[in-house]
């Protein structure tokens, strides 16, 4: 009834839980229900670790996708934190984190690119390896790669647009653009180990081509979404020209004013 193979227990269940904790911390503060949004938190995090640690890459689309989750938490988490300190140490008005920091932040991501090539030289676990856990394991890293060459890309050169003696920081997202571009040559060519080149192949042809054109779908859809509000609001007609106050009317608000006023003035 427990299985780690269930998805109603192992994927759904700590989902709902998350929705649950997310409506409890939106209510009001003095709201009994807010209280339950840590215990809930809690509840949904301990069961994703209980039943992540078992799941297997040939298990359902559910639990293979919450082994990836898992296996992909930490170089990402260590990647996007060392970005952030990286930006906002540096001598900029957001920037309130000491300026020393900014080396550590680069340091950690690099890390978390390490990390990523030291998972694709290594013997996958069962978590990764084989059925759907394989296939989801594999897009996510060709899609990651490829991001991250794009952006380090796209960034390195903003540094030297520039200037200012960013020396560093374009050093630096070049090694990671390098970086990235060789574990995407090496697992196009030679696979990695437990997946051969041709796995890497079918992925890429099948599973990108798919995530690409979802992509496409999402961003069609809000520029869609965006014309109408903008027809919409451009056909819809001038308000009409509001009346003056009458006397009368006048009159009332004055009251209004004066009795406002009058209350302050008591209670100071």
């Amino acid at each position: 009834m427990w299985s780690a193979t269930d998805p109603r227990f192992g994927f759904w269940l700590p989902l709902a839980l998350l929705c649950l904790a997310t409506g409890f911390w939106l209510t009001d503060r003095k709201d009994s229900r807010k209280r339950l949004a840590s215990v809930t938190l809690f509840a949904s995090l301990a069961l994703i670790v209980f039943f992540g640690a078992n799941t297997r890459g040939g298990d359902t689309s559910e639990t293979a996708l919450l082994a990836v989750l898992l296996h992909m938490l930490g170089p990402v988490a260590l990647m996007a934190i060392g970005s952030l300190i990286a930006t906002f140490s540096g001598p900029t008005p957001v920037g309130p984190l000491p300026r020393g920091l900014r080396p550590l932040g680069f340091s950690m991501a690099i890390g978390g690119l390490i990390w990523i090539g030291l998972m694709l030289i290594e013997e996958p676990p069962d978590a990764i390896a084989n059925g759907i856990g394989e296939t989801i394991w594999g897009a996510w890293v060709e899609v990651f790669l490829s991001i991250l060459i794009l952006v380090a890309t796209l960034a390195g050169a903003f540094c030297i647009m520039m200037g200012d003696e960013r020396h560093k920081e374009a050093f630096t997202l070049t090694i990671l653009t390098i970086s990235a571009g060789l574990m995407f040559f090496e697992i196009m060519h030679n696979g990695s180990d437990g997946l051969e080149a041709t796995g890497w192949y079918q992925i890429h042809w099948q599973q990108m081509v798919f995530l690409i054109g979802g992509l496409l779908g999402i961003i069609l859809a809000f520029i869609a979404f965006i014309a109408l509000v903008y027809m919409a609001e451009r056909r819809a007609p001038d308000p009409d020209v509001v009346a003056p106050l009458t006397e009368e009317e006048k009159s009332v608000v004055d009251a209004v004013l004066r009795l406002n006023l009058e209350l302050e003035e008591v209670e100071e």
